[in-house]
């Protein structure tokens, strides 16, 4: 009987464009067990330095699963800007590739080095379509998984905006028929896309993206499989997903319309007597995700809510919406994520209870009570809020049950600018 398996497959290392200095194996390793996922790519596999690094420091403990320095399982993973002309556009769609091995990953990144500068960015443009890097791929073994990215984001997604398409073949082609598996991006939900009739036959997963230790995780899937690359790849073919975690989709930083130099963030109902430009300096303004959306909904499934689980159609896992554990610890506490009363509380909580996924979502308020006024009097946390009476423990447990209920407050995200999540609770 296959395992429970947590996995998040879209990472980056410090080789890529935009990303922390700080992501080499051994972070990634210490960051993904503090997350609680079982097993993590690698990110950028395509980097002739990053997989050097990664040839020296991973064991293979089961087939193409591997341990890290410092811990962690990996399996070999990169995401692939193809950037290509179709229809008299210009098309720029990132795509996940998953690798059985080591050994596979060197031959692919050989296979596509004419058509890029793999040693410029961990995450390469290569001078192929989506439908081709797919054929490339499965010309060097047919076991490599092939998975659109953040399908929505209106700049590098399959759907986007700006360089998208409407469907999964007009994007991948004759290559349509093995794409099996799409990622939703940080702006959309599962329930945006169980509409979606092109989505209708194929399993929906979601990954952090990660740029830095501390964004892993902020999605996760969370599958029926075994720790081996066989079994990950048949649960995500055939779509065993016991369920995902997502970022609420208004926390994502494409969820609205909107010009963020302008400051203009469009509703639908705002958005139906526009003509595409921003009111005030009359620029395009950017589609958002849920704009796009629902140009290719077909239907709105009936979902439900039960036990921090939002359910949908038959045959779709369901999903829970959460928020990181930093961002709960740092608003109780009035402070920011990287302050040092942050970090300590959220270790303290770590520390005692495994993982941020397990504190999030099963941990009973009490406990997490306890351990936060524990460190509050260790590291002088009892002020929190200006506002609060309470002291830390009560307010960051009751934000967290909170966010498991939904009860929160949204400012929704526009035009790459990221929204907030608040949490409804009584501080007084």
């Amino acid at each position: 009987m296959p395992s429970r398996l947590v996995v998040d497959f879209h990472v980056h290392s410090r080789f890529a464009i935009g990303c922390s200095r700080d992501l080499t194996l051994e972070t990634l390793g210490r960051a993904a067990k503090a997350k609680g996922i079982d097993v993590l790519a690698t990110g950028d596999f395509t980097h002739l330095g990053w997989f050097a690094e990664l040839s020296a420091g991973l064991v293979e403990t089961n087939d193409g699963v591997y341990r890290g320095p410092a811990g962690g399982r990996f399996l070999l993973g990169t995401e692939i800007a193809c950037v290509w002309q179709s229809h008299g556009r210009g098309r720029r769609v990132h795509v996940l590739v998953l690798a059985p091995g080591l050994d596979d990953a060197a031959r692919l990144s050989r296979a596509i080095a004419g058509y890029a500068r793999l040693e410029s960015d961990g995450r390469p443009a290569v001078r192929l379509s989506a439908e081709e890097l797919a054929t490339v791929a499965w010309s060097v073994d047919e076991e490599f998984v092939i998975i659109p990215a953040h399908v929505w984001t209106p700049y590098f997604g399959m759907y986007g905006s700006k360089s998208g398409f409407d469907t999964v073949e007009g994007c991948f082609g004759a290559a349509a028929g093995g794409i099996r598996v799409v990622e939703t991006g940080l702006s959309s939900d599962p329930a945006m896309n169980w509409g979606v009739r092109d989505l209708s036959t194929r399993a929906i997963v979601s990954f952090s993206d990660a740029h830095s230790t501390g964004s892993l995780g902020r999605e996760m899937t969370i599958l029926n499989a075994d720790p081996n690359y066989g079994s990950i790849r048949t649960a995500l073919l055939e779509g065993r997903i016991v369920e995902t975690v997502e970022f609420f989709p208004e926390h994502g930083k494409y969820h609205l319309d909107g010009h963020s130099r302008c400051g203009v963030r469009l509703w639908p109902a705002e958005r139906s007597n526009g003509d595409g430009r921003c009111p005030r300096c009359r620029r395009p303004i950017t589609k958002g995700v849920l704009h796009r959306v629902e140009q290719l909904l077909e239907s709105s499934p009936v979902v439900r809510h039960g036990g921090g689980l939002v359910y949908g159609p038959p045959g779709r896992p369901p999903f829970r919406s959460l928020v990181p554990l930093d961002e709960l610890v740092a608003y109780a506490a009035g402070s920011g994520r990287t302050t040092r009363r942050v970090k300590e509380t959220t270790t303290a909580l770590v520390d005692e209870f495994g993982s941020e996924l397990n504190i999030l979502t099963r941990v009973p308020a009490s406990e997490i009570e306890t351990v936060c006024d524990r460190a509050s009097e260790k590291t002088r946390l009892r002020r929190t809020l200006v506002t609060a009476s309470k002291p830390l423990g009560p307010l960051i447990a009751e934000a967290i049950v909170a966010v498991r209920e939904r009860r929160v407050q949204i400012d929704p995200g526009y035009d790459g600018t990221y929204g907030t999540v608040t949490p409804l609770i009584d501080q007084r």
